[in-house]
């Protein structure tokens, strides 16, 4: 049995030493003071005192998961990660996860929800890349599918055709053969099906005109030109082709183009 002899305040905020018998012993936070009431002249004994110590434990670790959330919303997971790395003992986790839960800071199925919302208004991803995104967070598959459901088929077409636009105009160094490619690799990337690509490219009028390809084509070989020469060289020649065939331009093109500018 031991009695506490003093409580001196930290330099740290809402933390306090408890000396026994004229010595220090440890620290507690302003929670565990008010919790069990600790004063001058009390008496403890040592399974009382590995109580308050495992409460302030359990305290620092709470204080530390709602200063991780203050930033931004978390899923379960992620908080057990984040208290893990942080040397947070297992059962101390799982006391201070729970707490959370039920105080509904943490919830998995609202976190889904905001994420689809977030991940459809700004990111314009497809539902395929969303749900696996929200896997690797540890959402359930039932809350994956409930949140997704937020996800209209409409919208789906409406965020995959202004992405198919952006990646058209960026790609306007290619031929129209390899733009399409291009455009279709990029939804499928982020995550829109193949049956939602087709009915995104009902929406698209990705036509490029005769004049257009033609400066496509001048630019492409311009840029080749640089790296494959002289062109009487055979072997230059056939490389400088090659690139531009790469860019999606036909072979009766390039000749067309050879034909146009020959040295």
């Amino acid at each position: 049995m031991a009695k506490i002899t003093k409580i001196s305040a930290q330099k740290r905020p809402g933390r306090y030493n408890i000396f026994l018998d004229g010595r220090y012993a440890f620290p507690v936070s302003e929670d565990v003071l008010i919790q069990y009431a600790l004063q001058k002249e009390m008496v403890i004994d040592e399974p009382f005192k590995q109580e308050l110590m495992a409460a302030d434990a359990n305290s620092q670790a709470y204080r530390l998961a709602l200063n991780y959330l203050s930033y931004q919303l978390r899923t379960i997971k992620e908080m057990k990660t984040y208290l893990r790395d942080h040397e947070v003992d297992a059962e101390t986790i799982v006391q201070v996860v729970e707490r959370l839960v039920d105080q509904n800071y943490l919830d998995d199925a609202e976190y889904a929800r905001a994420y689809v919302r977030t991940s459809m208004a700004l990111h314009l991803k497809g539902r395929v890349v969303i749900g696996n995104e929200l896997r690797q967070k540890g959402i359930q598959p039932n809350e994956i599918e409930d949140a997704l459901a937020l996800y209209d088929q409409e919208t789906v077409v409406e965020n995959g055709t202004k992405l198919a636009q952006q990646v058209w105009k960026r790609q306007s160094r290619f031929a129209q053969r390899v733009r399409e490619q291009k455009v279709k690799q990029a939804l499928q990337q982020k995550g829109f099906t193949g049956d939602e690509i087709s009915l995104i490219w009902q929406e698209l009028d990705l036509v490029v005109d005769a004049e257009e390809e033609s400066d496509a084509l001048d630019n492409a070989a311009e840029k080749a030109l640089h790296h494959y020469r002289p062109l009487s060289d055979r072997q230059e020649l056939q490389k400088f082709k090659q690139s531009l065939a790469r860019k999606g331009f036909s072979f009766d093109a390039i000749n067309e183009w050879l034909d146009m500018h020959s040295e």
